[in-house]
């Protein structure tokens, strides 16, 4: 009688283990699906890039917005990003005269930088802007403050000039040149539109 309750213990126990190492190869199979699910929701294709241009900043986000589209980014994508980027673009042309002028004024000369980090309602952007233009908006941005205003002609050229060379680099219409905003003409010098007079 012993021997067959041993038996019967035996065949319980061995019945028990078969089932604990079903148990666990079923957690261990779900614990796989669970990690390659999570994997695929964290795959690059499906993760939002951050920031305002969809990861793009600097360099990058002016290749991108002057047409050398990087791999992987949807050209109709840019060309939605391009309505946020004026404000970005004007707003680094209008930074960069501004520390012209400050430095005319306290009769300094220092070294633009072509990149600058722009606040825009998304987030921050590091913007980026060729040295040459860089170079001109500053000077123009000095020259407005240190020369006598018969001589400012030519820097509202040089101003309009860098201005549309930007503006058409990135594919954004320019509404009116830089230098109606960023150094506009005194009254008395507004040219007065008279309409002719009525036969």
């Amino acid at each position: 009688m012993e021997a067959f309750v041993s038996a019967l213990i035996a065949l319980g126990l061995l019945v028990l283990l078969v089932f604990i190492l079903y148990l666990l190869d079923r957690v261990n199979t779900l614990e796989k699906e669970t990690r390659r699910f999570a994997q695929s929701l964290n795959s690059p294709k499906d993760v939002t890039p951050p920031g305002p241009f969809g990861g793009l900043s600097s360099k990058k986000l002016w290749d991108a917005m002057t047409g050398r589209v990087p791999e992987g980014l949807d050209p109709s994508a840019v060309d939605e990003m391009r309505v946020l980027y004026e404000m970005v673009l004007h707003k680094h042309v209008d930074a960069i005269f501004q520390e012209g002028v400050k430095d005319g004024q306290r009769g300094m000369l220092g070294e633009p930088k072509n990149t600058k980090v722009i606040t825009t309602s998304r987030g921050p952007v590091e913007s980026w802007l060729p040295s040459a233009q860089v170079n001109t908006l500053y000077k123009c941005g000095l020259d407005s403050a240190q020369l006598p205003p018969d001589q400012l002609a030519a820097v509202r050229a040089a101003l309009d000039e860098a201005g549309l060379t930007l503006y058409s680099k990135v594919m954004v219409n320019l509404a009116q040149p830089l230098s109606a905003s960023l150094m506009p003409l005194p009254a008395a010098e507004v040219p007065v539109l008279v309409p002719p007079a009525a036969p």
